[in-house]
């Protein structure tokens, strides 16, 4: 009887390890299939950027969920509606435009480290009186920093989430 109980006690501290081994594999599992979903977006060029707090040069974070703040990638265009909180440094650019563009993209390049399950994307874009650098970093669940550079505009970063383009 007594080697039963022990055997019974045995078996329950070995299955216990075996479920959590099982969740964490499912874990890994279910987090690769998602890494492996944004390569894929990303590689079509199929994707839309909505941020949801802004960065400035001088070090403020404001929420911008609120508004419609989006980067959409469609194959070679480009296409951006994004608040600006920052410093103008030409009269040239029209500062109640915020970050706006609507063209083709330019040096678009993309790095991805299987490793650490992170993506980089960069491309340059122009407007009417500006050009943009911009620059993604994303991590394996799609959460994204944006870093956007300007000739006109101080420098601005935004985070939030990259997806798929949502059909209508």
């Amino acid at each position: 009887m007594k080697k039963l109980i022990t055997l019974m006690f045995v078996f329950t501290l070995f299955s216990g390890q075996l479920v959590a081994q099982t969740k964490k594999e499912l874990k890994q599992e279910k987090a690769q299939k998602e890494y492996e979903a944004l390569k894929t977006l990303i590689n079509l060029k199929e994707y839309v950027f909505d941020a949801t707090w802004i960065s400035t040069s001088r070090g403020r974070r404001i929420n911008i969920s609120a508004g419609s703040n989006s980067i959409i990638v469609k194959q070679d265009s480009t296409k951006a509606a994004m608040q600006f909180f920052g410093e103008v440094y030409s009269l040239r650019s029209t500062s109640g435009e915020g970050v706006a563009f609507d063209n083709v993209m330019e040096n678009y390049q993309v790095k991805f480290d299987d490793k650490k399950r992170r993506i980089s994307i960069s491309f340059n874009v122009k407007n009417k009186s500006e050009t943009y650098g911009v620059f993604i970093s994303v991590n394996k669940t799609g959460y994204a920093y944006v870093d956007i550079y300007s000739n006109n505009k101080s420098n601005v970063t935004y985070d939030g989430n990259l997806s798929a383009i949502k059909k209508e």
